[in-house]
């Protein structure tokens, strides 16, 4: 019972759901990856240029979510200028969205 009482303050500051976290988080990733690697087969097999868009934005999204993991759990990418890149990330895939949505209807 005193060891139980003795470790309940390092218990208590073990963040159960980090694990969890770290694991989707991993597992966008590998998608992402493996979409821009599926994207770059189809643009090598077809040669259609809307896929290029495709190809961009996954690896802008690997980017992100890579950049993403290093400010998470590095301190030194702490600061403002990394949510400025992330935020700035994120506008360049939505607008590559927005562009290949355009482009492929006109």
């Amino acid at each position: 019972m005193f060891a139980l009482m003795t470790l309940s303050p390092v218990l208590l500051e073990i963040d159960l759901f980090q694990g969890l976290e770290n694991s989707i988080a991993a597992g966008i990733g590998i998608f992402a990856i493996l979409l821009l690697a599926l994207s770059i087969s189809a643009y090598r097999r077809t040669g259609l240029r809307q896929i290029i868009y495709a190809i961009i934005i996954f690896a802008l999204f690997a980017i992100q979510l890579f950049f993403d993991f290093l400010e998470n759990h590095f301190s030194v990418l702490d600061n403002p200028i990394a949510d400025v890149i992330l935020d700035s990330l994120t506008l360049a895939i939505l607008v590559l969205f927005f562009l290949a949505i355009v482009r492929t209807k006109s």
